[in-house]
């Protein structure tokens, strides 16, 4: 049963796909139901099949090889064909490195007899986010696009919905496959597609910024194939004899491997690709920012933990990482545009996995896990929110969300939630957090970073709710419900609840098994639903979970129960000029102005400008103490 559920989980985002293009707009809304429906049903009966390896060989094998080698080569030939239709020379230069390396494996790498795909906990975790998240993020994208491509007067949806079904395909077989050959082949599709996603304007930005994600996580496959190729000379060649073996050999593919997933995971200096995929509509940016792209980084690195567990290797990726998560939330509190700072978040969040995979421990690696479960969903809901919130006032800017509360109640309930399950207890994210500072407590830089990244964190999404939170003298205006657009949202809204009540629970079946299997032992964490007890301390979140419920029940009933007072105009020191607005009155000039109230940003601070130079000169150093010093035992 495992291998037919393996095989579907590739070949029906592949038909859907196809479906996409074959069909016209009329039908993309039920194409997306009904892609939504195999995505859960088919991920939750990954689940049920439970752990196993599906190995390929014989003419079966030899066919798909073929079908690989084409498919290598229809990339690289594509990239080429777009470098120098658009002119772009570095990413003709990466190509042809490409080309050359993928030629010398060719000839000199020995042929293997046979292929599997592997899964275990960890996998299923992985395809539950991208087949659940990723559907759901197809399914707004059926309420959104219309809108978005109206705006542009764009035509192009056959060319969107194609992508991003042919990149859920890639990602599933990205995250089952265990030969290195044919996770290459997946890794450079999810590549591929991210390069066609972000260009999707069409326009002098779009291609810009899509061509930067091209060659800076190319930089990442250049890497990856030069590892395939020193694993090679060890008769290495699937993903699980890498997690089997240790040793100073191996250590320099194993961060050839590493350098892939920094890049693919938008990490310092590989950053600016992500902040660049802000451009494209917003389903894309959910799709890259949290469900798939990113996620495949962080999902190497913690594969390959046991390779570099222990050593300076891991202490350097644990520093790296950690420093990430504090630079980047330092940028995300000087900026204002809503994508940008989800963007930085995204990029900050995957810094602290990799901190806690470089770390080592079984409680970093749990905490690892699960953060990037929990991440996935609460990260994939803001965007979705911020792109249906700019549908709605017309703009992304924190500034013109205030009063959202007024103007869009129920969307700005769920962003809420959204945000406040990325900073707040009883929710997912921050208990992981939490156990990854506990995890970090034997490294005293990491600890620091963390604190310092944490605190951060709370700055700016605190920041941005009570800006949509807070009341204004605006008229009440309300928002048009879609099905395809709410559905999503809300589902995604009742996982975050859902995954942080079930938190233990998914500890015990997803996490200690995984864990245990990479290190041996799994951390001392025990509980039941609402209580999480780790190796130091304690948590009955199932206490705050009541707490919540009863202050909304008490606000609700508040709220009919008194009579509400009427409001005064506001009085502006100064004359206020009521015939034309409220808001507006008559300065020390004699002249009319508008009040107004704005968040402070730090730009001085905080701002790239002040960053980013020294984010981009701390990262490299560190990439390079690891490789010519962190690789020695």
């Amino acid at each position: 049963m495992m291998e037919t559920t393996v095989m579907l989980l590739i070949t029906i985002p592949l038909l859907f796909s196809v479906l996409f293009l074959a069909f016209g707009k009329k039908l993309y809304k039920l194409l997306a139901w009904v892609f939504f429906l195999f995505g859960v049903i088919l991920s939750v009966q990954l689940v049920l099949d439970g752990n196993g390896t599906y190995e390929i060989t014989g003419s079966n094998f030899a066919m798909l090889e073929n079908v690989v080698l084409i498919l290598e080569v229809l990339i690289i030939l594509y990239i080429f064909a777009v470098s120098i239709k658009y002119k772009n020379w570095p990413t003709l230069g990466l190509i042809s490195i490409q080309a050359a390396i993928s030629v010398y494996s060719f000839m000199n790498i020995a042929k293997v007899e046979s292929a599997s795909f592997h899964i275990d906990q960890l996998s299923q975790v992985m395809i539950l986010i991208v087949n659940i998240v990723g559907t759901a993020i197809i399914l707004f994208a059926t309420g959104y696009m219309d809108e978005y491509e109206e705006h542009r007067h764009l035509n192009r949806q056959k060319t969107f919905y194609f992508t991003m079904s042919f990149f859920l395909a890639a990602m599933n077989g990205l995250i089952m496959v265990d030969n290195l050959g044919w996770l290459y082949l997946f890794w450079e599709l999810t590549t591929l597609c991210s390069f066609v996603l972000i260009s999707y304007n069409m326009d002098e930005e779009g291609i810009s910024n899509g061509f930067r994600a091209l060659a800076l996580n190319m930089v990442g496959g250049v890497a990856f194939s030069v590892a395939i190729i020193r694993f090679s000379g060890s008769e290495i060649f699937n993903l699980s004899q890498i997690v089997g073996t240790s040793g100073v050999a191996i250590l320099l593919p194993v961060f050839l491997l590493c350098i892939a997933g920094f890049a693919k995971s938008a990490q310092m200096p590989f950053h600016s690709w992500l902040l660049g995929a802000m451009v494209a509509p917003t389903p894309v940016s959910a799709l890259l920012h949290s469900s798939t792209m990113v996620n495949a980084g962080v999902y190497i690195i913690v594969r390959l933990v046991p390779a570099f567990a222990g050593t300076s290797l891991g202490t350097a990726i644990a520093i790296y990482g950690s420093f990430t998560f504090v630079i980047c939330s330092a940028l995300a509190v000087s900026q204002r545009n809503a994508k940008r700072v989800l963007a930085y978040s995204t990029i900050a969040n995957l810094g602290l996995i990799i901190g806690s995979a470089g770390i080592g421990t079984p409680l970093a690696v749990s905490a690892a896990i699960m953060l990037i479960l929990f991440h996935a969903i609460s990260k994939g809901l803001l965007f979705l929110c911020t792109g249906e919130i700019e549908h709605t006032i017309g703009s992304r800017d924190i500034e013109d969300m205030s009063g959202l509360i007024k103007k869009a109640p129920l969307l700005t309930m769920i962003t809420s939630l959204g945000m406040i399950s990325m900073l707040l207890p009883p929710f997912g994210v921050l208990l992981t957090k939490w156990v990854s500072l506990e995890a970090a407590s034997s490294n005293p830089i990491v600890a620091i970073f963390l604190v310092l990244g944490s605190a951060l964190t709370t700055v700016y999404y605190v920041k941005w709710l009570g800006t949509i939170l807070s009341s204004t003298s605006d008229k009440k205006s309300t928002a048009h419900l879609k099905l395809e657009i709410y559905f999503p949202l809300s589902i995604l809204g009742l996982s975050i609840i859902g995954t942080s009540i079930l938190l233990f629970n998914i500890y015990t079946y997803f996490v200690n098994p995984v864990v245990t299997t990479l290190l041996g032992t799994a951390p001392a964490i025990s509980g039941s639903i609402g209580q999480f007890i780790t190796e130091i301390g304690g948590f009955s979140y199932g206490i705050v979970f009541i707490v919540l419920v009863l202050a909304v029940l008490i606000y609700y009933v508040a709220k009919m129960v008194i009579v509400p007072q009427k409001v005064s105009n506001i009085y502006m020191c100064g004359e206020n000029n009521f015939d034309k607005d409220n808001l507006m009155f008559r300065n020390g000039l004699c002249s009319y102005d508008k009040s107004g109230v704005s968040n402070i940003y730090m730009e001085n601070t905080f701002g790239e400008s002040k960053l980013s130079t020294i984010g981009y000169v701390i990262s490299i150093a560190i990439i390079l103490f690891a490789l010519a010093g962190g690789m020695m035992l």
